[in-house]
Formats: C-alpha cells, structure tokens, sequence
C-alpha cells in the first residue's frame, strides 16, 4: 500500500500515462513511508462521461480535472498524509507541465483525496508458477 487511483476527465489530456504513474511512483517512494517500491501501486482511469460545472451555464471555456485518490493503510499523522497528497498533486501538476503541450487553453483542476483504509484491510500474496 499505497493505492493511487487517478481519473482525468479528458483522455487526450494524458498523452503519455506510464510516464505519470512512473513520476507518481517515483514521488513517493523518497518519503521513507513505504518499506518496498513495490508497495506502491498506480493507475490511471478514464471515464466515459464527464460534465464540469452546468449544462446550461454558457461557459464556453475549456474545463478539465485530475482526481487523484490515494488510499494508504493507517498509522500515518495528518501532516505526512498531506505531505503524501501533495507530493502526488506536484507529481501530476509537473507531468502535465512537461509534457502535455496540447492541452486546451482554460481551467484545469488537480486535486488528491486521501483515504485511511480500516485496520481490518486484508492483503494476500499468491505467487504462480
């Protein structure tokens, strides 16, 4: 654990998703709060519809999101889990600086939500052969 789960509302807003996951991974992992790297899991969603602020609102402005959900197991205080969160906001905000030169002039929204999952979390490892 972590699991960081990110949605973009548009899909050609990510042109090159292994490259953020890779610098969301890569965030992290320098904190000291994950005893492995390959505790650290990410991926990157799309949904099929999407509607920023009213049908109606006669905004005739490009707007777009990155939701990024990021669950981690408890034992973590609020200024490391905000701390975390941050690193993951950066993380996308400097991706999209880098390398997404085509994305449409207008508003662009990240945000992180931090979730603690229940100390009742069970996690199995099964290997194949």
């Amino acid at each position: 654990m972590p699991n960081v789960i990110i949605e973009v509302s548009h899909d050609h807003l990510i042109s090159q998703p292994d490259n953020l996951l890779a610098r969301a991974n890569d965030t992290l992992w320098p904190s000291g709060n994950f005893k492995l790297q390959s505790d650290i899991k990410s991926r990157i969603y799309y949904p099929n519809h999407v509607l920023v602020g009213l049908t109606d609102s006669g905004n005739e402005a490009y707007e777009a999101f990155v939701m990024a959900h990021f669950y981690l197991m408890p034992g973590r205080d609020d200024a490391t889990i905000q701390s975390l969160a941050q690193r993951i906001a950066d993380a996308i905000k400097a991706h999209l600086q880098e390398f997404e030169s085509e994305v449409p002039v207008g508003s662009l929204q990240i945000c992180v939500n931090s979730t603690t999952l229940s100390a009742n979390y069970v996690k199995q490892y099964v290997e194949f052969k």
